[in-house]
């Protein structure tokens, strides 16, 4: 499996349809600076106890990250310093796959030569590598619909499109 580093926004997602098991079957694990585990664990995206029960269960490991180098990539890139931290790790451990929703980073991982994946693209993966039904996988989709997603109605209605093909 390749390995792969995240930012908070596609584990949240996941948390939030209840399927941060697909990291795990995709990916193995994923990696995630501590600056992304204090963001995720302290604040609302945690009510479930998803999330650290991920952690637990090793679908999410944390590393610790070098927090001037997180800085500098950060102010380089136009980018949060959570992302800043995430892209240090990624470096550092030679990651392949970077998942992210986030546009700037997006265009800043692949500009740095990862393979990027959003959350629609690990819901997408799913399906190919039969971990999801294409039934299953639009159900998800469509919940990211909903306000609390912020991913826009037209990038959904294609990855529908594409299951409906599948």
């Amino acid at each position: 499996m390749q390995p792969a580093v995240s930012d908070s926004d596609v584990i949240i997602h996941l948390a939030k349809l209840n399927e941060l098991r697909l990291i795990k079957e995709l990916y193995g694990c994923s990696n995630i600076p501590e600056y992304v585990r204090s963001e995720i664990v302290h604040y609302q995206y945690n009510e479930t106890g998803l999330i650290e029960e991920a952690i637990e269960q090793k679908i999410l490991k944390v590393h610790k990250t070098r927090d001037k180098r997180a800085r500098e990539i950060a102010k380089r890139y136009g980018i949060h310093i959570g992302e800043g931290h995430v892209k240090e790790l990624a470096e550092r451990l030679k990651a392949e796959i970077f998942l992210s929703n986030e546009k700037k980073v997006r265009n800043a991982a692949k500009t740095e030569g990862f393979i990027v994946v959003g959350t629609i693209g690990v819901i997408l993966r799913s399906v190919t590598q039969n971990l999801l039904i294409a039934k299953e996988a639009i159900r998800l989709l469509e919940e990211l619909k909903g306000e609390e997603f912020r991913i826009h109605p037209d990038i959904i209605n294609k990855a529908i499109d594409s299951c409906n093909r599948l």
